[in-house]
């Protein structure tokens, strides 16, 4: 299953690009699965394991805690995300803990993001876009495809307003909406890590700038296509600087050691690859010691635990699927094998 650029127009292919509708329910939409808010959502059965890690090892400094938030792994990108000392694996959610056909969790749905917090994941996935008024909002197709919505379908987000976007019922949902990615940061803080996927480079700087008004530097971090973007577009950015990025290189390798020995840009904490790639020496030999740590996404409709345990055994750092409870299995299976707690 490979892994497609982030800054691509095309939607994923295989089961991402089935039924997975890029949706989060607009807040103001009365009855509607809860919205992101500062308040606390609802029951977190997961939230014990928020608490202190263990140091387990000569260079596991995964404390659980000093992030700038006074965060915690979960939700805190200065402890052990962009620390490749740590030892611990990490799960990321692909779109939030979203269902096929679901009515009440569509991809990307408020819903579906409670769900993968609930769950106990590490970090989530949102693809953005910005619309007509300059306002970044969470959607994955331009146009948006009959599966996402069927009475938006054939709207280009860059053409219509944030009000006529988040007014958007995300098919084959009733209640969940589109909706703004400050609403949506505003709800994360305190709870997850959140990659942001800009569907276009050209909104890279307004995303850039919606991550320092809302004071999210240390917990969302921007995904880019390609070695070249990191090296040619994001230096000329303002406030560029102070972002943490993703680098996707897929199955290119090669720009391992451009990234690494040329561009040498200390706020890319990490590569992905294609889950075809083997990482296994890559990742200890030459990542970890350049700063860096390793992420793969896999799309199968249903990563089992072994699957995806075996990704971390294979020296990846961070696991991303579609698959949230067994992503979650598999990293505590993982850590708890390391030593490491809580998983």
């Amino acid at each position: 299953m490979l892994a497609a650029a982030c800054g691509g127009q095309t939607p994923p292919q295989g089961h991402d690009a089935g039924p997975g509708q890029d949706a989060v329910q607009d807040s103001a939409s009365p009855g509607d699965a809860p919205a992101p808010v500062d308040g606390p959502p609802q029951a977190d059965a997961a939230a014990q394991e928020d608490g202190p890690a263990a140091t387990d090892g000569p260079v596991q400094t995964d404390t659980g805690t000093g992030g700038t938030d006074g965060g915690t792994y979960r939700n805190s990108l200065s402890i052990c995300w962009t620390d490749a000392t740590c030892q611990r694996v990490m799960s990321v959610a692909h779109g939030g803990a979203w269902e096929p056909l679901s009515l009440t969790l569509p991809y990307l749905s408020n819903a579906a993001i409670v769900k993968a917090y609930d769950l106990g994941i590490d970090g989530v996935k949102i693809d953005v876009r910005v619309t007509s008024d300059n306002v970044p909002v969470l959607a994955h197709s331009s146009p948006i495809e009959p599966y996402e919505s069927v009475l938006c379908s054939g709207w280009k987000i860059e053409e219509k307003t944030a009000a006529e976007v988040t007014g958007c019922v995300r098919a084959p949902s009733f209640t969940e909406h589109f909706q703004r990615l400050d609403e949506v940061l505003t709800y994360l803080r305190g709870k997850m890590v959140t990659q942001l996927c800009v569907k276009r480079s050209v909104d890279y700087q307004r995303t850039i700038q919606e991550i320092h008004a809302l004071g999210a530097e240390d917990f969302a971090f921007i995904e880019l296509g390609s070695a070249a973007e990191l090296q040619t577009i994001i230096p000329t950015l303002t406030g560029a600087d102070t972002v943490w990025y993703l680098v996707n290189v897929a199955d290119r390798v090669a720009e391992v050691d451009t990234l690494i020995d040329v561009i040498q840009n200390p706020r890319a904490f990490m590569y992905e690859f294609d889950p075809t790639i083997d990482v296994s020496s890559l990742t200890p030999n030459r990542l970890h010691p350049a700063g860096v740590r390793s992420f793969t996404y896999d799309s199968a409709a249903t990563l089992s635990v072994a699957k995806t345990q075996q990704y971390f055994e294979g020296g990846y750092d961070v696991v991303s699927s579609q698959s949230a409870a067994n992503n979650v299995q598999a990293r505590k299976n993982v850590n708890t094998a390391r030593g490491i707690s809580p998983p």
